[in-house]
């Protein structure tokens, strides 16, 4: 079963996809930041202000998929049209929410939402069968030592060796990941990525979303549902 990354189109039959933006005529540009975060949901139920933007030459044509950049939350999340969140809520999601949102193009108000999920990947991986790597930070996290699978035994004893290891520029990265039997879903984050299943690949697909490149992972391993998978990042 093979694993996907869900990024932005960078340009379509319509020509270059947009981006958004923080709408700062509503709300100061680093607003998000303050309630949206990888740990917890923002519970104020106010609608979310974005603006369209684009590169010179650009159009501003609304796709189903947007990325949010000026004013970005640190969390996982999904931009999206109507139609996308319907495609979302069809695929196996970890704990999430959406937000209602607003983006402006030109003064014209569009409906759009936010999903928002959590979900921390080491939290959900069986350690008796993964295995990691030790990497280098300064030298585009160039493999300095492959861990024994098996060799990190849990959560705590992975971030009390990693907090070491970045005191000397060196990081904890995953080489293989097994995740426990309950865990299956088909939109998750993996070290600031969204990752996507064959399932939501082709549930995408067939809905017609625009707007999403989908280009598949290589390198990394990851075992889900007793199949194993060569995936990049």
């Amino acid at each position: 079963m093979q694993m996907y990354q869900l990024n932005k189109k960078l340009k379509d039959k319509k020509g270059s996809v947009p981006f958004l933006l923080t709408n700062y005529i509503e709300v100061p540009t680093d607003y998000y930041k303050d309630y949206i975060s990888l740990t917890e949901f923002y519970d104020i139920n106010e609608t979310i202000y974005l603006y369209l933007t684009k590169f010179k030459g650009g159009n501003l044509i609304l796709r189903d998929y947007l990325t949010w950049d000026l004013g970005r939350p640190n969390a996982y999340f999904i931009v999206c049209s109507a139609k996308f969140s319907f495609t979302l809520t069809d695929l196996n999601l970890p704990n999430y929410k959406f937000y209602k949102a607003e983006v402006d193009v030109k003064g014209k108000k569009h409906k759009y939402y936010v999903l928002h999920f959590i979900q921390d990947y080491l939290q959900d991986i069986d350690y008796s069968c993964s295995q990691f790597a030790e990497v280098e930070l300064m030298e585009n996290y160039r493999i300095k030592r492959i861990c024994e699978i098996g060799e990190i035994k849990n959560v705590d004893e992975y971030h009390t060796k990693n907090k070491k290891l970045v005191e000397n520029m060196l990081y904890m990265y995953p080489q293989k990941i097994c995740f426990k039997p309950e865990i299956n879903y088909d939109v998750w984050g993996l070290k600031g990525q969204i990752i996507i299943s064959e399932k939501a690949k082709i549930k995408i697909e067939t809905d017609g979303i625009t707007g999403i490149d989908m280009p598949p992972l290589k390198d990394v391993e990851i075992q889900w549902k007793n199949t194993v998978n060569s995936v990049k990042i």
